[in-house]
């Protein structure tokens, strides 16, 4: 058992490092911090790619880590990346894979960062143990802490249906569960026929990887919708909405439907507006009953996951030149079983329809979180209303089941989404970091 640590983060990804970023520009000491993560830190899932064609989805101006310096990236990238591809009409879309380089060398060049205990290891459980926070980890090793920033970011996709394989290995590099890093791209011969479990962000990175490596095959895409992210147009925020007072849910939606112009979202005149709506979302959210909420969610949730995830102008250009040669094919539906055997890979649908192909990929989106998931087990949190994550307050406290909040157990990144309706740029991400900073050191 360590040594008791004063304040632990629990993550390895870009929430860690910018929550490790902002604390030691308010002055945490260094020697007091630890960081617990499997990974590299600032990569995580999102960034830490080992395909050159996974791109970012928003322009170089956007990911924002300081608020007092928005275009700090933007400079660094201009400085210290090398990709001719990354410029389009509608501004830079850098590779994700050089966002995580950048993040890395944040926080490795802060004051002191060889002073903070990096932990290379995975927390499985925490739990209270005589005022302190008991880790236990992966390896079987216990932490105590004082404090603790739970900053795991997106886990990776899951199944989300029965799996059946008569095959080991050849069978696994066949079924490809987390595509987020890309690694199993090198793999897939130019002929096979692949089908993509999605139809959002993971699936176009795939078919602009696909496309870029010379793919001859069918891609078959499945997915409840025939819909795909609109490509990134050069949008500004140029007004605020007039929102209107007493919001309900049905308000809400009907302001949102009048308050967008009757054009393509692919134009800039409408993702403008779009973007026009998103700043007083979290706001609006969190005024909302528990039971409002759902409402809102149960019917705008779906677009507003297809709509503020738009794709780099890249991927769309790429999926528009597999359509043109007839290669790509959209399938309505959900699968419910997935069967790999020697000869092929079959998808059975919930239509009762069934394809046959060389490979699957999970483009499916975050999976579920299972060390939140035992946090809920073992009462220590309590779920969002979402039922997709915990619950946190608004200063990011982690929520009791009996709806009390922790003083020293803190939870920011995409998980709180649930909680506060709208948080996965990494702009947004930043913001909670630099607010949860000022929140533990008392900071101006």
């Amino acid at each position: 058992m360590q040594d008791k640590n004063k304040l632990v983060i629990i993550g390895d990804g870009f929430t860690a490092a910018v929550t490790a970023i902002h604390l030691l520009r308010k002055g945490v000491a260094a020697d007091s911090l630890t960081i617990i993560g499997p990974g590299t830190l600032g990569k995580g899932n999102a960034y830490g790619c080992t395909s050159p064609f996974f791109r970012l989805n928003v322009r170089e101006d956007l990911p924002i880590v300081f608020s007092e310096d928005p275009l700090h990236f933007a400079r660094w990238a201009k400085a210290n990346i090398d990709d001719p591809e990354a410029k389009t009409s509608a501004g830079f879309f850098y590779r994700r894979a050089d966002f995580g380089r950048y993040i890395s060398e944040l926080i490795t060049a802060e004051i002191n960062f060889d002073k903070i205990q990096c932990i290379q290891s995975k927390v499985c459980a925490l739990n209270q143990a005589h005022s302190l926070w008991k880790l236990e980890t992966a390896d079987g090793d216990v932490i105590n802490a004082e404090k603790v920033i739970i900053a795991t970011g997106n886990s990776p996709p899951t199944w989300p249906c029965t799996i059946q394989t008569e095959i080991g290995e050849q069978g696994s590099e066949r079924m490809v569960e987390n595509p987020w890093t890309g690694h199993y791209l090198s793999s897939i011969s130019a002929e096979e026929h692949i089908v993509l479990l999605g139809g959002g962000l993971t699936a176009l990175d795939a078919i602009y990887a696909l496309a870029a490596q010379g793919h001859r095959g069918l891609i078959t895409m499945v997915g409840p919708r025939p819909l795909l992210p609109p490509s990134q147009a050069q949008w500004i925020r140029q007004k605020q909405p007039n929102w209107p007072k007493n919001l309900t849910p049905a308000k809400l939606l009907r302001f949102i439907r009048q308050y967008l112009p009757p054009v393509a979202t692919t134009t800039t005149k409408w993702q403008n507006a779009w973007e026009e709506l998103r700043p007083n979302l979290n706001s609006i959210w969190q005024q909302f009953t528990p039971h409002q909420r759902q409402i809102v969610f149960k019917r705008l949730g779906w677009a507003w996951s297809l709509y503020r995830f738009r794709a780099s102008p890249q991927t769309i250009k790429a999926y528009e030149q597999l359509k043109a040669n007839h290669q790509i094919q959209f399938v309505v539906g959900r699968a419910k079983k997935v069967e790999c055997s020697e000869r092929a890979i079959t998808v059975q649908l919930n239509t009762g329809q069934s394809i046959q192909a060389n490979r699957i990929i999970n483009c499916t989106g975050v999976g579920s979180d299972l060390f939140l998931n035992k946090l809920i087990a073992d009462s220590i949190a309590t779920p969002d209303l979402l039922g997709a994550a915990i619950a946190v307050d608004t200063s990011l406290n982690v929520m009791k089941p009996n709806l009390q909040a922790w003083n020293n157990l803190w939870m920011l990144g995409p998980a709180t989404m649930g909680s506060f309706g709208d948080v996965i740029a990494a702009s947004s991400i930043s913001k909670q970091a630099e607010q949860l900073a000022l929140q533990i050191t008392g900071a101006d």
